[in-house]
């Protein structure tokens, strides 16, 4: 050992010593280590929220602990509300705003000026809303948010980046079912909402049917700043941020009335829906309807969810499936929170072929017991535990603050939402679960849909009297496309 390593080590000596200057005596095992309590409280949105005289509604939030500046947007505008001999629009739209150039620049400096700076600026489009967000140094936010304003108001939509963009979406569209995970989601929601726009995918011919015209109109129509909500953080003077802002985004002369939302309801294709797919293991999701929010059994099924699946190892079906029969890697259930249209609640995992009857069984009588039987006061308080200590997680920093109360209105809760729910979740009972169990937990208005290997799934199918064929009406499609209707 050298004389540096050496009185290296004496100082690190000397500085544990002296951390326990002071303590009778360290403790003698790391589970007898003390923590003062957490006196945490939920944060308020009502400090950061602004209305700007451009009629943005803006949450801005300083934060000086790193030169960073980072903000995001939502428009009341999604993928179902694309006209239906135009799925897609939406998705295309995104991306031609953000590659095809803008009034200042064309496409290549457009992106020449964004490497730079090292500027992150994307726009998104989803199934309920339009996304824009912008990410940067703190010393380029002037810069970044010019682009940003370029992007979303003055887009060129370039002839030669259209016809790119159209072009990827087209060879996305060709392999879209190649992997088993996106047919599962895509056969799902036909299963669940067969009449439903959320269950209408972009097909060649309505992408290509889309023209530069169309997006330049559907872009007019909604990228107005009274349509969108914004969550604003960094290090800078909140008021000089306000300023900018309503600077840059401008003020319409006409006021526009929000995106009108289909009608969508949950309307099962059938009872069980298998779709052929020649590979090794079966992808299962076990469906039932459930219901849009605002609702009032909201708290008390996510506490069953948790309870059920939602904790992953811990939960019934994980213990049972995976960790007793050892037939999931993975099992999980969710219950889906939807403010549009009526979500569901649903039971996923992966299992082989000859093995997906039976894990479909096992699921089906730990959905019949939590039903009938309800949960204990352990698996109560421990389902709330997990959901109320994991709640400050949502606002570890100014940028989460932000941006969860932007979502909070966009969705139009009431402002006290955050910090009310940990009291609604302490304040239901053992009651209260079973009796949601019963009423949204019915075993036979479960929709299996499979995505597997047929063959070998109904060469076992019959286990313990529980039979997949059985289930009637049943869809049977030979590809994910002919569930579609697509060639």
């Amino acid at each position: 050992m050298n004389l540096k390593t050496s009185g290296l080590l004496i100082a690190f000596a000397a500085l544990l010593a002296a951390g326990f200057c002071g303590q009778a005596q360290p403790p003698s095992h790391p589970s007898k280590i003390t923590y003062p309590p957490l006196d945490w409280k939920v944060p308020l949105g009502a400090p950061y929220r602004q209305v700007l005289d451009n009629g943005i509604v803006a949450y801005i939030a300083e934060d000086r602990t790193l030169p960073h500046f980072q903000m995001s947007g939502i428009i009341r505008y999604g993928e179902i509300c694309d006209a239906p001999d135009k799925e897609g629009i939406s998705s295309l739209l995104a991306g031609c705003m953000r590659t095809g150039g803008t009034a200042s620049y064309n496409s290549d400096t457009l992106d020449a000026i964004i490497d730079l700076y090292a500027l992150h600026v994307s726009v998104s489009a989803s199934e309920t809303r339009m996304s824009f967000s912008c990410e940067c140094l703190s010393e380029y936010t002037d810069t970044c948010l010019y682009i940003l304003s370029q992007i979303l108001f003055h887009p060129s939509f370039e002839e030669k980046k259209v016809k790119k963009q159209t072009d990827e979406f087209l060879e996305s569209i060709a392999h879209r079912f190649d992997n088993p995970d996106p047919v599962l989601d895509a056969c799902y929601e036909k299963a669940m909402y067969k009449d439903g726009h959320n269950s209408l995918l972009p097909t060649m011919q309505t992408v290509k049917r889309i023209s530069r015209k169309d997006l330049v109109e559907l872009h007019k129509s909604i990228f107005k700043s009274e349509n969108m909500m914004l969550a604003v953080s960094g290090n800078f003077s909140a008021p000089a941020m306000a300023r900018k802002l309503t600077a840059l985004f401008p003020k319409n002369a006409t006021a526009n009335a929000p995106a009108s939302y289909p009608d969508i309801a949950v309307k099962p294709l059938a009872k069980c829906v298998f779709v052929n797919k020649p590979i090794s293991q079966s992808y299962v999701r076990l469906g039932l309807p459930l219901f849009k929010r605002p609702n009032d059994d909201y708290y008390a099924v996510q506490l069953l969810n948790t309870i059920l699946g939602g904790e992953g190892f811990t939960s019934r079906l994980g213990s049972k499936v995976r960790s007793d029969e050892g037939l999931a890697y993975v099992i999980y259930s969710s219950a889906g929170s939807n403010y549009v249209y009526p979500a569901t609640f649903f039971v996923e995992f992966h299992t082989k072929n000859e093995t997906a009857s039976r894990a479909i069984a096992l699921s089906f009588d730990e959905i019949r017991k939590i039903r009938e039987s309800g949960v204990s006061a352990e698996e109560l308080a421990h389902a709330k535990k997990v959901l109320i200590d994991g709640f400050p997680s949502m606002f570890r920093s100014p940028a989460d603050i932000v941006d969860n109360y932007a979502d909070n209105e966009f969705l139009k809760r009431p402002p006290d939402h955050f910090a009310a729910y940990p009291g609604k979740i302490n304040a239901l009972t053992t009651a209260d679960i079973i009796a949601v169990a019963k009423k949204y937990l019915d075993p036979a208005a479960i929709t299996v849909t499979v995505v597997g290997d047929s063959s070998a799934v109904f060469k076992a199918d019959t286990v313990a009297g529980f039979s997949l064929r059985s289930i009637k009406p049943a869809v049977n499609v030979s590809a994910p496309d002919s569930l579609f209707g697509l060639k």
